[in-house]
C-alpha cells in the first residue's frame, strides 16, 4: 500500500502543481492584461500628444504659408495696379495727341471757352440794359430859353 499511497501523494501533488500552474498562467493572463491596459492608457496618452504637436506644427506651417501667399498675392495686385494705371495714363496722353492733331478742343479748353461766352454773355446784357434804358428816357423837354438859343 505504501506504492499506493505515494502514487496517491503523487497525484495530489501533480495535482497541486497542475493547480498552482494554472493559477499561475490565470494571474500572468490578467498581470498582461492590466498591463496592456495600463500601457494601453499612456500610449493612448502618449498618442494624443504627439498628434497635438503635429497639428500644432502643421497649422504653424500652413499660416506661415498663407502669410507668404497673401504677401505675394499683394505684391502682384500692386504690380497690376501700377501697370494698369502706367496703361491708361499712356492710353490718354496718346489720345489726347490724336485729338490735338486732329484740332478737337480739349474738355479743358471747351470749359474755358464756355466761361469767357457766360462772361461775355453778361456783359453783352448789361450793355443791352443800359441801351434799353438810356433810349427808354425821354427826352429833356425844350423850353423857350433852348429854343431861343437855336
Amino acid at each position: 500500500m505504501s506504492t499506493k499511497k505515494a502514487e496517491k501523494d503523487n497525484l495530489k501533488n501533480l495535482q497541486d502543481e497542475l493547480s498552482g500552474k494554472a493559477r499561475e498562467v490565470w494571474l500572468a493572463g490578467l498581470g498582461a492584461l492590466s498591463t496592456v491596459e495600463e500601457e494601453g492608457s499612456k500610449l493612448y496618452k502618449s498618442l494624443v500628444g504627439k498628434g497635438e504637436s503635429f497639428e500644432k506644427r502643421g497649422k504653424e506651417k500652413i499660416d506661415e504659408l498663407m502669410s507668404d501667399v497673401n504677401a505675394s498675392y499683394k505684391k502682384v495686385e500692386k504690380k497690376i495696379s501700377e501697370s494698369f494705371k502706367k496703361t491708361e495714363d499712356e492710353f490718354e496722353s496718346n489720345v489726347t495727341k490724336v485729338v490735338k492733331g486732329l484740332g478737337v478742343p480739349t474738355s479743358d479748353e471747351v470749359n474755358k471757352l464756355s466761361d469767357r461766352v457766360q462772361t461775355l454773355t453778361k456783359q453783352v446784357e448789361a450793355l443791352a440794359n443800359k441801351i434799353d434804358k438810356d433810349t427808354k428816357e425821354p427826352a429833356p423837354k425844350k423850353t423857350a430859353a433852348t429854343t431861343a438859343k437855336k
